[in-house]
């Protein structure tokens, strides 16, 4: 098969890019379960009335993004029992006995309860969602100043308490089975529209990495189109192995990846093989990031999620940079990244990716390019979590956390710095860096 000639496949690439900023989908039907309807007025003056049934069409905080409930306490009879005996005592006198919202304190409120037996709303819910609105109530915005007066129940309910209700809760739509995208795609079908539209060329329809731009951005080596199916995933605030959170998924949205690529990655801002998606609306982000773990199951499997610690940067000084210079030689970094950190050591044509397609040793003296960002907390991080399928591994079981920091120090020294300095692109302003590297 010939190889397509650049002049011919770049105009197809920039429409795609064209279509992806100029988009403006619906960000939040799979984030609530609810709907606005307008309903012509019947007898009246014929104006269009908002009806609002079910939850607001908001996006939940990141903090609560990954609390999924596993998918075997959806049957777990004992547990819904639990659920029922919760919900009859606490809930009904607003939710009403059988979930419609017409329970007879509910019946005055001015932000009306949720109608639980609406099957469609109730199907486009999901898990984290509501364990968000369980736990916070009606105490957080939108739902405070629309009059909302649930009461929150994160201190009087445990966490398997508040899943208890919930999977009850699910019983009144008539849903039978576990609450998860791959049985109820409607959870995430603005995200999966979203991704279609603006990943799908590259990573795949059904994620997998093989999308038809994917493979000719970077010909025959790393990096490729990440497979979400996969359990491999380079940029993590987690322990090495383990998946990433929400907030590092929308973190690599937000930024992109920063690596070299091949013709068609000119014109893409930051050294970048993956544009960075920071001026698309963030609950639009948050919807693709939503849609990206439905695609691995072992978001849901997960009963716990372990970060990586990241303790107070102390001041940068030489004595530091001393040190992590000779840490440095000792962790045989230079190896890779070169006695000067420029990517050119003695083992960096060697490398390969878990592909085995060759692949580059950063240099260092450009943080710029780092894929994982440049800050010394971003540092630190990439060298606690390692980047899964590449050469670069965790250090966390080796080096303590004081010695990482004089290393931190030192790769930063190799690029002229003297104290720490962000490292972002023009016109970068990640006004929300702490909460989304989940700190």
């Amino acid at each position: 098969m010939e190889r397509p000639h650049w002049s011919a496949v770049l105009p197809v690439f920039a429409l795609l890019a064209g279509a992806i900023w100029s988009a403006n989908p619906p960000a939040s039907r799979a984030d609530s379960g609810s709907e606005t309807e307008k309903h012509a007025a019947h007898g009246g003056d014929g104006k269009e009335r908002k009806v609002e049934r079910g939850h607001a069409h908001v996006s939940l905080p990141l903090e609560y993004a990954d609390q999924h409930i596993p998918p075997e306490i959806w049957t777990d009879s004992a547990l819904i029992t639990l659920g029922k005996e919760i919900y009859t005592r606490s809930c009904a006198v607003c939710h009403g006995a059988q979930g419609d919202g017409k329970g007879p304190a509910g019946l005055a409120l001015p932000l009306k309860p949720s109608d639980l037996t609406d099957q469609a709303a109730v199907a486009a819910m999901r898990d984290s969602y509501w364990f968000w609105r369980a736990s916070e109530g009606g105490a957080v915005e939108p739902f405070k100043s629309r009059g909302s007066a649930m009461p929150p129940w994160k201190e009087t309910l445990s966490v398997q308490d508040r899943w208890a209700v919930i999977a009850y809760q699910h019983s009144f739509s008539g849903h039978r089975g576990p609450h998860v995208p791959w049985e109820h795609p409607e959870m995430v079908q603005v995200g999966r529209e979203i991704y279609t539209m603006a990943c799908a060329a590259c990573h795949g329809d059904s994620g997998k990495g093989d999308g038809s731009v994917g493979s000719t951005l970077s010909p025959n080596r790393a990096p490729q189109p990440r497979d979400f199916t996969s359990g491999l995933f380079k940029l993590r605030s987690t322990p090495s192995g383990q998946l990433p959170t929400t907030a590092d998924l929308l973190r690599t949205v937000t930024e992109g990846i920063r690596s070299r690529g091949g013709p068609l990655t000119i014109g893409l801002s930051g050294y970048r093989i993956m544009p960075s998606f920071r001026h698309m609306p963030e609950e639009q982000r948050m919807e693709i990031v939503e849609y990206i773990k439905s695609l691995n199951k072992g978001f849901w499997a997960r009963h716990e999620v372990k970060m990586v610690p990241i303790p107070a940067a102390p001041p940068m000084t030489t004595d530091r940079i001393g040190r992590g210079k000779q840490l440095y030689a000792d962790a045989e970094c230079l190896a890779c990244h070169g006695a000067s950190g420029r990517g050119d050591g003695p083992s960096a044509p060697t490398l390969k990716d878990q592909n085995e397609l060759p692949i580059v040793a950063t240099d260092l003296t450009q943080p710029s390019r780092f894929k994982n960002k440049s800050t010394p907390q971003d540092v630190f991080r990439t060298l606690m979590t390692g980047l899964a399928g590449t050469p670069m591994p965790s250090y966390a079981d080796s080096l303590e956390p004081d010695q990482a920091w004089d290393l931190v120090y030192y790769v930063l020294s190799l690029s002229g710095q003297t104290a720490p300095q962000p490292a972002l692109d023009k016109g970068d302003t990640m006004h929300e860096e702490g909460r989304h590297i989940g700190h």
